[in-house]
């Protein structure tokens, strides 16, 4: 079941073009910036979009304009596991062989000083759950996380599901973001 949602969720993100991704990312960035979680985090995980998710760029480059530090995800796929990196800038990201961009940089950054994780998504649903691409990347490093930090996900209205199949191990958001609504 969660295959076949992931598949067709791909699938119809697939489907946009670079225009669509573009105007839809820039109206869930302003949505998200708008957001009193965060206005108020002082250290923020990021993502930086690739294959038609739900594009960062901006909201990175805002995040450090108003001073805040910021962390990306830094993968390693032979172990599955991913850590978070601080960056300065975008510049300090580069194209792993997966087509992810990740900071160059060795800045670790520790889980408890993070107060707000954005995290991509292949659909999220009306009740806040999440498939991602099925690697369980993002939910091993939750797990590792406080319960209290906000954790909000992006999508495009396309991929927001009335309810998706989830297993125990998933965690759930605070919050989604599309470019039409915030659902808490």
């Amino acid at each position: 079941m969660k295959e076949i949602a992931r598949l067709k969720n791909l699938s119809k993100r697939n489907s946009l073009t670079k225009k669509q991704v573009e105007q839809k990312s820039n109206e869930v960035q302003k949505l998200v910036e708008e957001l009193p979680e965060f206005k108020k985090a002082k250290c923020i995980m990021l993502y930086y979009g690739v294959h038609n998710e739900v594009e960062t760029k901006e909201l990175i480059e805002k995040a450090l304009e108003l001073g805040k530090r910021v962390a990306l995800p830094a993968t390693n796929f032979e172990k599955r596991a991913m850590v978070a990196r601080e960056i300065d800038s975008t510049k300090e990201l580069a194209e792993t062989k997966q087509g992810l961009f990740e900071p160059k940089t060795q800045k670790p950054i520790e889980a408890k000083e993070i107060d707000l994780i954005i995290i991509p998504g292949v659909a999220f649903d009306k009740t806040c759950s999440r498939i991602g691409r099925g690697m369980g990347f993002y939910d091993s490093l939750l797990r590792k996380t406080s319960t209290k930090i906000p954790l909000i996900g992006l999508c495009f209205e396309e991929n927001l599901e009335e309810k998706l199949p989830t297993e125990s191990h998933d965690v759930k958001m605070n919050i989604v973001v599309t470019e039409k609504q915030v659902i808490k």
